[in-house]
């Protein structure tokens, strides 16, 4: 029985072979990120709206300038986005002989304290660019400390290059945190990653987004009694980031306006709150049980509907109306 012939031994691919490789993929992922900065702005509405906010803070800006009336921000997530009827707003101002305003909204759905502060570092942070009133709707969860942080979402759109060494010394201190947060910042694919999943799953599925969408407002909805549910078992909620956030507003000179926004069942609001609005200078307007809202002014359980938006946007616009800094 001859003996098997010896095996030649396995050649190592060459350098430059291997640098090829490495230049198709880099070359790959580089036309994923093109394309997903590209294609980032039209995701959905709440991105197109991201995307449009320099244009919003520049136009408020110029129709301020134009007219000499105070600059007014109503500021704040979905609550506020779908909860304001402006036009109804400023008519309602108008008939009650309040001060004529500019107003614009920035309203990012799902946003929070954390979100709020680095949004208004990165618009309104020059001299010139402050508004006069920040008007910001919220609900207990939205405030606190224990919120918790949505890094993608943050990192990508929120936080400008010079705030994140803030960032990391407040509330990103982990070293994991830190990478993936200036890896997000950087990269659309990164910080966008999931919305071009759920995207591309809606364009293969039927009804994909909408679901999406229903699931989320039952679980914000669900998360919202959750908080509003007294428990020994709860951690202490603090408050620091709203502290710093209203601390930069009173350098600036902006009169913030912390709204406690209406739900169908009454939700309790941490004296805290208030208190440490008062210290800064701010003050809390108490939405939640504003006569003639019932549940059947909510679309959803949690959003105020058309007829909701309008007994809102009537009801600020008469607690606004003494409070509004004259043209």
């Amino acid at each position: 029985m001859s003996a098997a012939p010896p095996q030649s031994p396995a050649r190592l691919p060459s350098f430059r072979r291997e640098l090829r490789v490495v230049a198709a993929v880099a070359a790959f992922v580089a036309l994923l990120e093109s394309y997903a900065r590209v294609r980032a702005p039209w995701l959905d509405y709440d991105r197109q709206h991201i995307h449009n906010l320099p244009e919003t803070v520049a136009g408020l800006e110029s129709r301020a300038a134009a007219s000499g009336a105070p600059r007014v921000v109503f500021f704040g997530n979905s609550l506020i986005l779908r909860g304001l009827d402006e036009p109804a707003f400023h008519r309602e101002l108008g008939t009650l002989g309040g001060s004529p305003v500019e107003s614009a909204k920035i309203t990012p759905v799902g946003t929070a304290a954390l979100d709020w502060r680095y949004l208004y570092q990165r618009y309104f942070s020059a001299p010139s660019s402050p508004p006069d009133v920040l008007v910001v709707g919220f609900l207990s969860h939205h405030v606190h400390d224990q919120e918790p942080v949505k890094i993608r979402r943050l990192a990508r759109h929120f936080v400008a290059l010079r705030d994140f060494p803030e960032l990391w010394r407040t509330d990103l201190r982990d070293f994991h945190l830190i990478a993936q947060s200036v890896l997000c910042h950087g990269s659309a694919i990164a910080g966008d990653q999931p919305e071009h999943q759920i995207a591309m799953l809606n364009a293969c599925v039927p009804d994909y987004l909408d679901g999406i969408r229903a699931n989320q407002r039952m679980v914000e909805s669900a998360a919202a009694r959750h908080a509003g549910t007294a428990s020994s078992a709860r951690p202490a909620e603090t408050f620091g980031r709203l502290a710093r956030w209203l601390e930069t507003c009173r350098n600036h000179g902006v009169k913030v306006y912390l709204v406690a926004m209406p739900q169908p069942e009454l939700w309790p609001l941490n004296p805290e709150v208030a208190e440490i609005a008062r210290s800064h200078g701010m003050e809390v307007l108490d939405a939640r049980s504003i006569n003639g809202i019932t549940s059947a002014d909510f679309s959803d359980g949690y959003h105020l509907g058309e007829s909701g938006a309008a007994k809102f946007s009537r009801w600020l616009a008469a607690a606004m109306s003494k409070r509004l800094p004259a043209s």
